[in-house]
C-alpha cells in the first residue's frame, strides 16, 4: 500500500513540474516574441524608397566617386557604360538602401568627429523620383557590428544603423564588375599541353592508346615517357583552373599586368563535345578547330544557342511526348578539337597571378592552382619506373650477381583442354633446368616493378662495380640492360641506357633476396601451367 502512495505521489509531482516547465516556456516564448517586436517598433525609420523609384546611386569606390545609374531597367556606369555592371550586387545595394532604419538616434551631437562624421568614409547619394537623398557614413562601432550615419546636410543628428545597411556601398571597383568564368576544360580530353616559360618549359602529349604520356621540352625526338600520375595532375589541374578576381575589362596596357612578355604561356588542346543539329555546324567545326580558345566567344556563342534552342523548345507547349522523343533522339554530338591559350603575367599583391585568355578581360589566380601546371622542368614528368617488360612477352633473363651469371629461359606451349579449350602452359628454365614459375615470377615482378625515387639530369659516373646486372630478352628479340650500382647509404642506382634512377635501397635489397631465393631453389622435373598474370600485379 505505501509503495502505491509513493508511486501515486512521484507521479503527481512529475505532472505538476511538467506543467510548470511548459508554462515557463511558454512564457520565455512570449517574452522574447515581446521583445523582439518590441526592438522593432524602436527603430526610428530614417529613409523609405521603392527600389524600381531610385535612379541612381553615387558613392565613393576606389576614392572616387561612381554614379550607377538606371537605364531601360538595366544598371549602367554612368562615365563608362561598356563597363560590364554585375546587375545582382547593384540591385542588392538598392534594396540594402531601399528602407533605412536606426537602432538609436543621437541628437543635438555638437562633434562629428566622435562619429568619424566630420570627414566621411563614404557618401551615399540616392537619387529618385521625389528628388535625390545623401548619406553620410562614419566610424564603424566594431563592438556592436553598427555604422555611425548622418543624413543630407543636418549635422546635429546621427543615426546608427546595422552594418548591412552601408557595407554593400563599400567594396573596390572590380566588385560591382559581372566578370566570365573560366572556359571549362574537361581534363578527361586534355591532348596536348604546352608550357613557355624563361626559365622551365615543356610538352605533354597522350599517345595514341589514350592511356601513357610522352613529355619533351619542345616536343620534339628527346621525348620521354612520362609518369601516369604526374601527367594526370597536370590534366586535372587544367580541369581546376578558375578566376579568382577580376581586374580589367578593356586593357590596353597589358605590361602592367606583365602580360605584354608572359611570365608563362600554356597552350592546351583538348576536345569539347558540340551539338550537331544546324546546317552551320561543319564550318563551326573548322571554325573550332583551328583557331584558338582565347577568343572564348566561341564557347559563349554555343551557350547563346544552346539557350535560345531550350527556349524555342520551351515555348513549344503544343508538341506531344512523341515527338519530344524524335526531336531528342534526333540531337546528335560532334567531337570537336579546341584549343585555349591561357597567358600568365606578374605576381599581384596577394601572391596571385594576373591571368588572360584574351589580353583583353584581366584576371587573378592562385598561385597554388597554377602550380599545378607552371614551374616545372620535363624531368619533374619523366616516369620513374625504371625498366617494365612483362612477362607474357619475356623470352629470356640473364642476371649478372655475386660474380655469377645466370640465365632463365621462358618456354610456351599451346595444348587442349578436356573441353577442347585452348591452353598455354609456361616453363621456365634457370641454366637449363626447370623451375618452380611461383619463385621466378616473385622476383620478377621485384625487378620490373622497381620504381625510382628521382632521376638523375647530370652525368653519372659509377664509383663502383655493379652489384647486378639483368639483360632482357623480349619476345621480338630486343633487349634491354638494367644495371644497379651502390650510390649511397640511401639509394642504388639503376642504369637504364643514359638514364640513371636513384631507387630505395631497401627496396633493391629485396629484390636481391628473391633472385638469391630462385637460384637457390631446387629444379622441377615436370613442367606445371604458369599463371602469367601474377607478374602483371
Amino acid at each position: 500500500m505505501k509503495k502505491s502512495t509513493k508511486l501515486v505521489s512521484a507521479v503527481v509531482v512529475l505532472a505538476v513540474l511538467g506543467g510548470v516547465y511548459v508554462g515557463l516556456n511558454t512564457y520565455v516564448s512570449k517574452e522574447e516574441q515581446t521583445e523582439s517586436s518590441s526592438e522593432e517598433e524602436n527603430k526610428t525609420k530614417v529613409f523609405s524608397v521603392k527600389t524600381e523609384d531610385i535612379k541612381s546611386l553615387e558613392f565613393i569606390v576606389d576614392k572616387k566617386e561612381t554614379t550607377f545609374e538606371k537605364k531601360d531597367d538595366s544598371w549602367v556606369k554612368k562615365d563608362e557604360t561598356d563597363f560590364p555592371v554585375n546587375q545582382t550586387t547593384l540591385d542588392s545595394a538598392a534594396s540594402a538602401i531601399e528602407t533605412v532604419e536606426a537602432d538609436r538616434v543621437l541628437e543635438n551631437v555638437d562633434n562629428l568627429t566622435e562619429y568619424g562624421l566630420d570627414s566621411p568614409s563614404n557618401t551615399v547619394t540616392v537619387d529618385t523620383s521625389d528628388g535625390t537623398t545623401k548619406f553620410n557614413i562614419g566610424d564603424e562601432n566594431t563592438s556592436t557590428n553598427q555604422y555611425y550615419i548622418s543624413k543630407d546636410d543636418d549635422d546635429s543628428t546621427v543615426y546608427v544603423v546595422a552594418a548591412d545597411t552601408v557595407t554593400p556601398f563599400m567594396k573596390s571597383l572590380y566588385d560591382y564588375a559581372q566578370g566570365e568564368d573560366f572556359p571549362t576544360i574537361d581534363s578527361s580530353t586534355v591532348k596536348k599541353v604546352q608550357v613557355s616559360e624563361d626559365k622551365d618549359s615543356y610538352v605533354l602529349e597522350e599517345n595514341s592508346d589514350g592511356a601513357t604520356w610522352d613529355v619533351s621540352s619542345d616536343g620534339s625526338s628527346d621525348k620521354e615517357t612520362a609518369d601516369t600520375t604526374a601527367a594526370g595532375n597536370v590534366t586535372s589541374g587544367l580541369g581546376n583552373f578558375a578566376y579568382d578576381q577580376f581586374v580589367n575589362y578593356n586593357a590596353e596596357d597589358l605590361s602592367q599586368y606583365g602580360l605584354d612578355k608572359p611570365y608563362a604561356t600554356i597552350t592546351v588542346d583538348y576536345q569539347e563535345e558540340v551539338k550537331d543539329d544546324s546546317s552551320d555546324s561543319t564550318d563551326s567545326s573548322e571554325k573550332d578547330s583551328t583557331a584558338s580558345e582565347s577568343d572564348s566567344e566561341s564557347v559563349d556563342s554555343t551557350d547563346d544557342k544552346a539557350s535560345a534552342e531550350n527556349s524555342s523548345t520551351d515555348s513549344s507547349d503544343s508538341t506531344d511526348a512523341s515527338d519530344d522523343s524524335s526531336s531528342s533522339e534526333d540531337t546528335k554530338t560532334t567531337t570537336v578539337d579546341k584549343q585555349l591559350v591561357i597567358y600568365v603575367g606578374d605576381e599581384a599583391s596577394d601572391g596571385s597571378r594576373y591571368v588572360t585568355v584574351d589580353n583583353k578581360h584581366i584576371y587573378t589566380m592562385s598561385a597554388d592552382t597554377l602550380s599545378a601546371v607552371i614551374d616545372k622542368a620535363p624531368s619533374d614528368l619523366w616516369s620513374l619506373i625504371v625498366n617494365y617488360l612483362s612477362v607474357k612477352n619475356l623470352d629470356q633473363l640473364q642476371v649478372t650477381y655475386g660474380g655469377a651469371t645466370n640465365t632463365v629461359n621462358v618456354s610456351r606451349e599451346t595444348s587442349k583442354d578436356d573441353d577442347g579449350n585452348d591452353k598455354e602452359t609456361t616453363t621456365y628454365q634457370l641454366d637449363g633446368k626447370e623451375i618452380e614459375s611461383t619463385t621466378f615470377t616473385t622476383f620478377y615482378n621485384k625487378l620490373i616493378n622497381m620504381a625510382g625515387q628521382k632521376r638523375l639530369t647530370d652525368a653519372y659516373t659509377p664509383a663502383t662495380d655493379p652489384e647486378m646486372t639483368a639483360v632482357f630478352t623480349d619476345s621480338d628479340k630486343n633487349q634491354t640492360t638494367v644495371t644497379f650500382y651502390t650510390y649511397d647509404t640511401n639509394y642504388y642506382a639503376a642504369v637504364v641506357g643514359n638514364k640513371v634512377f636513384l631507387v630505395n635501397k631497401m627496396t633493391v635489397k629485396e629484390m636481391f633476396n628473391a633472385y638469391e631465393t630462385l637460384i637457390n631453389s631446387e629444379s622441377k622435373t615436370k613442367a606445371t601451367a604458369t599463371p602469367t598474370a601474377e607478374a602483371e600485379k
